[in-house]
């Protein structure tokens, strides 16, 4: 008899375990239940779980590119003019005036004043070591990282190709990702032609302090503030400035897309680092990355690791500053 419950209570937890399992179809439905009400964000979400178990199903690959197009219209609709603090002024009479930048085309920046920081974590990985005091200038920083639509801006005026686009598609709000860091770097030359300022990468001693909120620094990263594999099923990429910014006034520091930055990595620089105005060191094998994405759990913002300058991946993109 013994037996025989136990035999039945295995059967009901298995029961019970498929029961829970969420399946294709439960995604499929539920995407075009938010199809048909014209929420577009979830049903681009459960398309995507859907894809995630049927890879090439043809019918959902279909509604997602759909959902994904209503959503770049629905964003583009609702642009505003960008309050960038580099105005462009036409001072030739004779020509028609300029329309308004819209914020698809130039970063909002944040004025980040400068100060002494203790730079990594005595706790972290052994190239977070040691702690070391830093002294930085004002800098400003963009507001969040570069966009799909700003990456194409840029892509188009100067006959660039874009990226591969991921398997979620482009969507004009998302950090643009899978640039190399020579990518990277050629946006900053051609935003520093449009709007006359040295726009560059961020030195890592820059991004640590920006990210962490200045002199009195915060190093934990949260799923309120950033987007992870917990709050995004690993399915990609989210828009910018939907989490909580930090006290700066700065989104997606620690989440979202991991951050190229200007430094070569080295793993030991941190013992010999200069206390004013880091660079990092003359030559190196691969260039700094900060922060985590969506496909990572959340880690210290102190987290620091090095790729390949070419490297082009998928849950890496960048953000831009300026002096």
């Amino acid at each position: 008899m013994i037996r025989l419950l136990f035999v039945f209570g295995c059967i009901l937890l298995s029961v019970a375990s498929v029961a829970q399992k969420v399946t294709f179809d439960d995604y499929k439905k539920r995407a075009d239940v938010c199809f048909k009400k014209q929420d577009y964000q979830c049903a681009k979400e459960n398309y995507e779980r859907a894809l995630r178990i049927r890879n090439e199903e043809p019918y959902c690959k279909s509604q997602l590119q759909k959902a994904i197009k209503a959503l770049a219209q629905k964003n583009n609709a609702s642009v505003t003019p960008n309050p960038t603090s580099f105005p462009r002024k036409n001072t030739n009479s004779n020509q028609a005036p300029e329309k308004n930048e819209s914020r698809a085309e130039l970063p909002d920046f944040v004025l980040v004043k400068g100060g002494a920081f203790l730079m990594g974590d005595d706790k972290g990985a052994i190239d977070e070591r040691p702690v070391h005091s830093v002294t930085l200038a004002d800098f400003f920083v963009a507001k969040h990282e570069v966009t799909v639509a700003q990456f194409r801006t840029f892509a188009k005026a100067t006959g660039k190709v874009m990226p591969a686009p991921p398997n979620w598609g482009w969507q004009d709000d998302h950090p643009v990702v899978g640039v190399s860091w020579d990518d990277a770097v050629a946006y900053c030359e051609w935003l520093s032609g449009q709007t006359k300022k040295r726009v560059r990468l961020l030195t890592e001693a820059e991004w640590e302090y920006a990210a962490c909120g200045g002199a009195v620094k915060n190093i934990v990263a949260t799923e309120e503030m950033g987007w992870y594999a917990g709050n995004t099923d690993g399915a990609g990429t989210k828009p910018v400035n939907t989490k909580k910014a930090n006290k700066l006034g700065l989104f997606d520091m620690g989440g979202n897309a991991a951050e190229w930055c200007a430094d070569w990595y080295d793993k030991n620089y941190y013992a010999n680092s200069p206390s004013t105005a880091p660079a990092g060191p003359p030559q190196g094998s691969g260039r700094v990355v900060r922060g985590r994405s969506f496909g990572d759990e959340p880690k210290p913002l102190t987290f620091r690791y090095g790729l390949a300058p070419t490297s082009k991946k998928n849950t890496v993109g960048f953000r831009v500053c300026y002096e």
